[in-house]
C-alpha cells in the first residue's frame, strides 16, 4: 500500500539532465513502486506538495567521522540521506549502524569502515589496527569482514606489500578498499594494486618529482607538505596526463574532499563568517561546542591549521587542484562526494557536502555532473548502484524536493523543502526543530 505521493514536481532525471515535469513519485514502504507524469496519487497516502519545485535524489558523503551522534539529523536536514563513516571506531561505528537500520536513531542511510589501516604505531590507537606485515594485514582485513563492515580504509603509512595483501583479501571477501595513497608509494601503483576508490587529492611527490626533492617533502606534515608539494606541480606536464588516464582506464572513484582541505585556508574574517550559527537552534552549536571543546573561529581543535608561512602556496595549491579535478572530470574519472569535516556553520554534517558539490562546479563541472558525483556514482562506489542514487522503481525512497532548479545553479540544493528518507517524509525545519531523544548507548555524546 502506498504510504507517501511526493506529488507535482519537476523531476531530474541524474544519469541524463532530463527533466520530467507535473512528475509523481509513490512509495510504499521505503521503496519507489511508480514514478511518471501520468501517476495519481491514491486515496490514504500522505501527500508532499512537489507543485513548483524539483525532485532530485538524496545527496551522500563519502567521507565522514562522525563524532557526534546527536548530530546525525542534521545530514538529512540538508539532503544527505548516505554517508559513508571512514573511522571512527569499529564498535561504536557498528552501533550506530544498528541504531539507524533499527530506526533506533534518526539519521542517513550508513556504512563504515569503522577501523583504521596503519602501517606505523597508530596516531589514533582507539580507531587504528597496526598493518606492518603481511601476515597482520590479511589478519586484520578477515577481522573487520567478521565485523560487519562495509569498506576497508587504509592510511599514510600502510606499506606497500601490506597493502597489496589488504587489497586482495579485500576483494577476495568481496570488500572494496578506500584511502589515503600511502607516502611510500605513487598514486599510480596505489591503483595498479587495485584500490578502488581514493580519499583526497594525495599525488605524492615521487610520482612528479626527481627522487631526492620528493624524498624531503613526502613525509612533511600533511598541511606544509600538500603546500610545497602542489606549488612545485605542473598540471600541464605529460606525467599529470598519463596518471588521469589511468585513473579513468581503471575505473577508480576519487573523493577530492575540497571542504576538508579548503577549510584552514580561510582568513579570519571567513573563518567567522563560515562558522556563523545565525538563524540555527541553539542547542546544534551548544551540542558540538560541549562535545569537541571548540569555542571559537579559528580554534586548531576544529582542522588542521595550514603554516602560516605556506599560506598562500596551499591557496594556489587547491586551486591546482581543482584544475586537476576537472581534467580528471573531462577524462571521465569517476568522482564522488566527501567532506572529512565537520564543525560550525558552513560545516554542519550535510551543510559540507552542499559546500562540496560548489567546489566541483567551481572546478568547472556542470551542475549535473556535481549532482551525480553526489548521487548515481557514489551510489556505484558503495556497490549499491541498484539499490539506490536515482529516482526509479524498485530503488530505495531517499530523494529531495526542492524550491528551485539545482541544475540552474548547484547552490539551490540548499533550497530544500521536503525531504524523504527510507519513505518518511520531513522537512528541514521539523528536522532542526530540537534534539533528538537520545538511545542509551555507550557512544551517545
Amino acid at each position: 500500500m502506498t504510504n507517501v505521493a511526493i506529488v507535482g514536481g519537476t523531476l531530474v532525471d541524474v544519469r541524463t539532465g532530463r527533466t520530467t515535469a507535473n512528475t509523481t513519485v509513490l512509495v510504499d514502504g521505503d521503496r519507489i513502486t511508480e514514478v511518471g507524469p501520468n501517476v495519481r496519487a491514491p486515496a490514504g497516502a500522505r501527500e508532499v506538495d512537489a507543485r513548483g519545485g524539483w525532485i532530485i535524489p538524496g545527496l551522500t558523503d563519502m567521507h565522514v567521522h562522525p563524532r557526534i551522534a546527536a548530530l546525525l539529523p542534521l545530514y538529512l536536514a540538508y539532503g544527505v540521506t548516505t554517508v559513508r563513516e571512514l573511522g571512527s571506531g569499529l564498535t561504536r561505528a557498528r552501533l550506530l549502524k544498528r541504531d539507524l537500520d533499527t530506526g533506533r536513531r534518526l539519521g542517513p542511510r550508513f556504512f563504515f569502515a569503522g577501523t583504521i589501516l596503519d602501517g606505523i604505531p597508530p596516531l589514533w590507537p582507539d580507531i587504528s589496527l597496526l598493518v606492518d606485515t603481511e601476515a597482520r594485514a590479511d589478519a586484520a582485513v578477515r577481522f573487520l569482514h567478521a565485523q560487519g563492515v562495509d569498506v576497508i580504509k587504509v592510511y599514510n603509512s600502510v606499506p606497500e606489500r601490506s597493502l597489496e595483501t589488504i587489497v586482495k583479501t579485500a576483494h577476495e571477501l568481496g570488500l572494496r578498499v578506500t584511502g589515503h595513497v600511502p607516502r611510500s608509494i605513487t598514486m599510480s601503483r596505489a591503483i595498479e594494486i587495485g584500490m578502488d576508490c581514493l580519499e583526497h587529492i594525495r599525488v605524492t611527490g615521487r610520482e612528479m618529482l626527481p627522487p631526492d626533492e620528493a624524498a624531503t617533502l613526502d613525509y612533511l606534515p600533511v598541511r606544509r607538505r600538500e603546500a610545497m608539494l602542489w606549488e612545485r606541480f605542473d598540471v600541464t606536464t605529460t606525467k599529470f596526463a598519463d596518471l588521469i588516464a589511468r585513473l579513468a582506464k581503471k575505473g577508480v572513484f576519487l573523493d577530492p574532499t575540497f571542504v576538508v582541505d579548503a577549510a584552514p585556508l580561510r582568513d579570519a574574517a571567513e573563518q567567522k563568517k563560515a562558522e556563523s550559527m545565525d538563524g540555527l537552534p541553539a542547542w546544534i552549536a551548544d551540542t558540538i561546542r560541549r562535545a569537541t571543546g571548540i569555542r571559537d573561529a579559528g580554534d586548531p581543535n576544529r582542522v588542521m591549521e595550514q603554516p602560516p608561512d605556506v599560506m598562500e602556496s596551499g591557496r594556489s595549491g587547491f586551486r591546482k587542484r581543482q584544475t586537476f579535478i576537472k581534467m580528471c572530470a573531462d577524462a571521465g574519472v569517476r568522482l564522488v562526494t566527501g567532506t572529512d569535516l565537520s564543525g560550525l556553520g558552513e560545516d554542519l554534517p550535510g551543510r559540507g557536502v552542499q559546500r562540496e558539490l560548489g567546489y566541483l562546479v567551481e572546478c568547472g563541472l556542470t551542475p549535473l555532473a556535481a549532482l551525480q558525483a553526489s548521487t548515481v556514482t557514489a551510489a556505484a562506489a558503495l556497490g549499491k548502484e541498484n539499490d539506490f542514487g536515482a529516482i526509479e522503481k524498485g530503488k530505495r525512497a531517499d530523494l529531495l524536493v526542492l524550491d528551485a532548479d539545482p541544475l540552474a545553479d548547484i547552490k539551490n540544493v540548499a533550497r530544500i523543502r521536503a525531504v524523504v528518507h527510507g519513505g518518511h517524509a520531513t522537512t528541514p525545519a521539523e528536522l532542526l526543530a530540537a534534539p533528538p531523544p537520545e538511545p542509551e548507548t555507550p557512544y551517545a555524546a
